[in-house]
């Protein structure tokens, strides 16, 4: 069962990833940083649900988030996922309701501004202004590539996609070995990604250990063949790179 955690919820001391964040001097004067409180939520958590009244920046300093929509019967989709340094914007004004939940996929730490604290004429609201702009920017061209897969690819196409989308970004905040990298989803929550079943996913990526092309156990993934990924998910690397990578 899900947890619910308000948003203003102070929480315990943070790692060290989440510490640097805050101490980039650009983006947190002193004046700004005294006002933020940094939050912690635990796997399953949530930030926000589906139908809340809610308007507010979300920073991920550490952890994975997951934006999901669900059906009246329970069907979920991840519509997507926001990593260490992503930046969302979560409702909007008067009483719009958010469209979809905000939920912890592993350990998070997280902080929230508001629309005061990044609409001043001060370098560090146009720095603020700027990362939204470009965050969008990005979240759009991720929704793209994933909306035509489920739309039109096979369920290999689409696992595919979605190692090669998560390699990129977690190479470029660093958090890959060569081409191995950890992926805090269950099946069935890669499923909920890809639009596939928990037992789809689970022959797909046999299939693709069995054909050499990657190494899976657990939350751990290997990209064996990269060349072969990106054709079977229909992407060219460096194309995908620049489009959804800032």
């Amino acid at each position: 069962m899900h947890r619910y955690i308000g948003a203003n919820q102070p929480t315990p001391v943070p790692n060290g990833h989440a510490m640097r964040v805050l101490n980039n001097e650009k983006l947190f004067p002193q004046p700004l940083r005294s006002q933020l409180h940094v939050r912690y939520l635990n796997s399953d958590e949530a930030i926000a649900r589906q139908g809340d009244v809610v308007s507010f920046l979300l920073l991920v300093l550490d952890g994975w988030v997951a934006l999901t929509k669900s059906l009246s019967g329970g069907e979920t989709q991840i519509i997507d996922l926001l990593m260490p340094g992503d930046l969302a914007q979560l409702g909007g004004v008067g009483t719009m309701t958010l469209p979809y939940s905000v939920e912890a996929l592993n350990d998070v730490h997280f902080t929230t501004l508001t629309e005061e604290m990044i609409s001043g004429p001060g370098p560090e609201a146009v720095l603020w202004r700027k990362a939204l702009i470009t965050t969008m920017a990005m979240s759009q061209s991720r929704g793209a590539e994933l909306l035509l897969r489920l739309g039109h690819a096979s369920a290999q196409t689409r696992v595919c996609y979605a190692i090669m989308e998560l390699y990129l970004r977690l190479e470029a905040i660093g958090k890959t070995q060569g081409n191995a990298f950890q992926i805090p989803m269950t099946q069935k929550r890669l499923g909920q990604f890809t639009g596939l079943s928990n037992v789809h996913i689970c022959r797909t990526l046999r299939r693709l250990g069995r054909q050499g092309l990657i190494r899976s156990l657990g939350t751990s993934m290997e990209i064996l063949d990269i060349d072969a990924i990106c054709r079977i998910a229909d992407v060219e690397l460096d194309d995908l790179r620049a489009g959804i990578i800032p």
